[in-house]
């Protein structure tokens, strides 16, 4: 209780003096959270001992996403956690992720959540904190440039299946720091997820074809992979020498080719691969007028053909 009463004591008068001002250069998303924290009565019960400034503003944001005191996820958590898990030298860490990783699992069901800044602003503030979850630790300079380094995002990141998996965590954060020297910026990692967001509802619109619908709910066929969606790169389907370009959909139980029209698709032709129709498939050399030029062609044959 006492380092509790000291570590408020140290946030009241930071706040007090301004000193802040070393502390954030400059306005960021833990500002109004950290002088809450410091000067309101209220804002001293919301306040574990064991986690840095920076941490108890996530576990802050937790619980109110998950509509839980921070008390009692602590208490959950200890009841919960092995022993080696609460062990002092790695309490702050692991009782972080704990609450973050709840959060998250909530959160991230929300329709949309990636075009959500502010649930992209939480999920880089989780990172940063991360780093820097103790008490114990000297307090961190936080501004708009700070950045986060490869452990961070591999604890946080494949928390949201959407924007990261264990197992190429590490690859994608190098490509996203290649130009900021081995750390990821708030910047550069809210681009990303832009930019995925906007891929998704792509797909989403593409594979809602109403074509492809009526053919694959009779099955609860699942789309794997879409290729032909740009107009100016089309699959093309060669039946002998003629070729025809359009959109070509990968299900779990089948090919549909649809070929392009004027403004639309046509009606989807099955190549079908669940069913036993004694299929032949294997890779095919193809290109213009039946010259086998190319090596990224798939030849179907089957006695539905």
């Amino acid at each position: 209780m006492a380092m509790m009463s000291k570590t408020r004591d140290l946030l009241e008068g930071l706040v007090r003096e301004g000193s802040f001002k070393w502390v954030l250069s400059r306005r960021t998303s833990f500002d109004e959270e950290f002088e809450e924290m410091g000067r309101s009565p209220s804002g001293r019960r919301k306040w574990i001992s064991e986690l840095s400034p920076m941490a108890n503003v996530i576990v802050g944001r937790c619980s109110r996403i998950l509509d839980v005191s921070m008390d009692e996820l602590q208490n959950n958590f200890d009841k919960e956690a092995s022993d080696s898990i609460k062990h002092p030298s790695n309490y702050a860490r692991n009782f972080l992720e704990y609450c973050c990783f709840r959060a998250l699992a909530l959160s991230s069901q929300v329709t949309g959540h990636l075009g959500d800044k502010s649930f992209r602003r939480l999920t880089f503030d989780m990172m940063l904190a991360w780093e820097v979850p103790s008490s114990s630790q000297p307090v961190h300079k936080v501004d708009m440039e700070s950045t986060v380094g490869v452990e961070a995002f591999s604890r946080i990141a494949p928390a949201i299946p959407t924007i990261a998996d264990v197992i190429t965590c590490f690859n994608l954060f190098d490509v996203l720091s290649t130009s900021s020297g081995g750390r990821l910026s708030f910047a550069v990692y809210e681009k990303y997820l832009v930019e995925l967001e906007r891929v998704i509802k792509k797909m989403k619109t593409q594979s809602q074809s109403s074509l492809l619908s009526s053919l694959r709910s009779g099955r609860g066929e699942k789309i794997l992979e879409v290729d032909g969606t740009l107009t100016t790169q089309p699959v093309l389907e060669h039946v002998g020498i003629s070729a025809w370009p359009g959109r070509l959909t990968l299900t779990d139980h089948a090919l549909y080719f649809e070929a392009i029209r004027v403004m639309t698709y046509d009606k989807a032709k099955v190549y079908e691969l669940a069913d036993d129709l004694k299929q032949v498939i294997k890779p095919e050399l193809t290109g213009p007028w039946g010259s086998r030029l190319f090596d990224k062609a798939v030849m179907y044959k089957s006695i539905s053909l």
